[in-house]
């Protein structure tokens, strides 16, 4: 019919004899020649990076695949003590929960510095957003996504690292300098130091990557994949949710008065 619209991707194909990606033969043009950040990069952005583009992938995609014993991984082992059979429930259950609190806030972060830089912004334009973008958090009584870390009151290390990577690489560009201007706004609004935190720099990175703010969520969630299921491998080997239940049923406290 006339009006009818067709269903086009630009990303894969399979045929008889080969797979497609972006217009490349998987078999023989990409497996056992390109890594992973590279498919990743020619995926996301659609072309090949280059050597610095193909570095701050990497170390993307790196940065956030472990943190220790969080709610994720938690979340995680319990899921497949009572499911072994279905091992991608217990990785659904990891991180269906990145979201603006935990994992996730690195789309929230980038949210805000798209939305609060001028264009064709010079420095001065930058500081004075940065102060507004605190003043009105700080109005709201709200939380400033990708800055400052509970664990990492002094700093991010994660984040520091990646700064330091793309900076190296030519990546870092306006968006992680105006979180770091947003950093020192909110230093000089609240008198303590508010670094910026891993989703943060993840975020801003990938905004100077070209990548659209609702895509930066992307990396963590890839990167904490592998760690749920390096979490779920050391649940098979050495089970630890009956402990984790343990612990948990052992500090409930019961009140159906409190209604």
């Amino acid at each position: 019919m006339a009006n009818e619209k067709k269903v086009v991707t630009g990303l894969g194909k399979p045929e008889i004899h080969r797979v497609l990606i972006r217009g490349y033969d998987l078999t023989k043009d990409l497996v056992g020649k390109i890594t992973f950040a590279d498919m990743t990069y020619l995926m996301l952005v659609g072309r090949f990076p280059n050597d610095g583009e193909r570095r701050m992938t990497d170390a993307l995609l790196t940065i956030l695949v472990e943190h220790g014993m969080v709610s994720s991984v938690v979340s995680a082992r319990l899921c497949y003590s009572t499911a072994p059979e279905a091992l991608q429930a217990a990785v659904a259950s990891s991180i269906l929960g990145a979201g603006s609190v935990h994992l996730g806030s690195s789309e929230w972060s980038a949210k805000m510095l798209v939305k609060a830089l001028p264009a064709n912004s010079s420095p001065a334009d930058l500081a004075a957003a940065a102060k507004a973008v605190v003043e009105q958090h700080a109005k709201k009584k709200k939380r400033i996504a990708g800055i400052g870390h509970r664990t990492h009151p002094e700093g991010d290390p994660r984040a520091v690292r990646l700064f330091e990577i793309a900076r190296e690489t030519g990546v870092y560009g306006r968006y992680c300098d105006f979180l770091q201007r947003i950093c020192k706004a909110a230093e000089a609004q609240y008198g303590r130091p508010l670094p910026a935190n891993v989703t943060g720099a993840i975020g801003a990175i990938a905004l100077d990557m070209g990548l659209p703010w609702q895509i930066t969520k992307a990396f963590a969630l890839i990167g904490r994949t592998l760690g749920a299921v390096a979490h779920i491998g050391e649940e098979i080997r050495n089970p630890m949710a009956e402990n984790i239940n343990a612990a948990i049923k052992a500090q409930m406290v019961y009140d159906f008065d409190n209604k």
